[in-house]
């Protein structure tokens, strides 16, 4: 009985101390890993559908009727907008992300295809009544170089993206019964670009994504150099050109930093 007495006073004398040290020690934060790693570059090529509007063509203070040599003033409009130009559009893009605990700063550059065209039959004046005078656009591919802000939840990842683009437009002016009288010319246009997305991360490094992005051009001139068709308007002025582009995305992301990234303390 006196051994069990002693052997319970030791061990309540052990247990006091560090019951004492316990309570008035402040624990350190737990650090906690997401379970996602968006830390590296990826590759991959998305397809989707593209949708604007170009506000078709008009005269500046250089436009003239190249058979006549007759100046059209400033400012008087040859063709009705094109509010109905949509295609396809498909392409390539790559980046590289790096994730400070939930939030994900990447860039982004892509080359994508598109077949946006709209046209619109010219105005009477400048064009003598009765004749199908027909303007055309088309466009042809577009590139961005972006900027990205990504938000983390686990597996998913919510972002906004922005920066520059650039495209090629096809312009047209032809005779609808006379194919011979087409004036051509490809121009390359700077603008900007906006959008946001989805992106969810798939086993072994693939990533899905759902993208919308909006695109503007401003106005510039074209059919400013020959060959010109017969009685066609030289030296004409677009209002500005907008895509709405919406595509789904596949990419395979490379763990270039290492699978550890920063941890988040909760």
């Amino acid at each position: 009985m006196k051994k069990l007495l002693l052997g319970t006073v030791g061990l309540a004398a052990l247990a006091v101390p560090a019951l004492a040290a316990d309570m008035g020690v402040v624990r350190r934060p737990v650090a906690y890993v997401a379970a996602t790693n968006w830390t590296g570059c990826y590759v991959g090529g998305d397809v989707g559908d593209s949708w604007g509007t170009h506000d078709g063509y008009s005269a500046t203070g250089a436009t003239t009727q190249v058979t006549s040599g007759v100046p059209v003033p400033a400012g008087t409009p040859i063709s009705a907008s094109f509010n109905n130009m949509s295609g396809f559009t498909g392409g390539f893009y790559g980046g590289c992300n790096y994730q400070v605990g939930v939030w994900v700063f990447g860039v982004e550059g892509e080359w994508s295809n598109v077949n946006n065209e709209g046209q619109s039959f010219e105005f009477t004046p400048p064009r003598p009544l009765g004749t199908l005078w027909v303007d055309s656009a088309k466009e042809r591919w577009f590139v961005t170089a972006r900027g990205r802000l990504g938000y983390a939840v686990d597996k998913w990842l919510l972002y906004a993206t922005g920066g520059a683009a650039w495209t090629k437009i096809d312009g047209s002016e032809f005779l609808l019964t006379n194919a011979a009288t087409a004036t051509l010319q490809s121009d390359h246009r700077t603008g900007w670009t906006v959008g946001a997305g989805v992106e969810y991360a798939l086993p072994y490094g693939w990533l899905i994504r759902s993208e919308y992005l909006y695109m503007q051009f401003d106005s510039y001139n074209t059919f400013t150099s020959g060959p010109f068709g017969t009685a066609a308007f030289s030296n004409q002025s677009t209002g500005k050109l907008t895509n709405n582009i919406w595509r789904a995305g596949l990419a395979y992301k490379f763990d270039f930093y290492g699978k550890g990234i920063p941890t988040v303390v909760k």
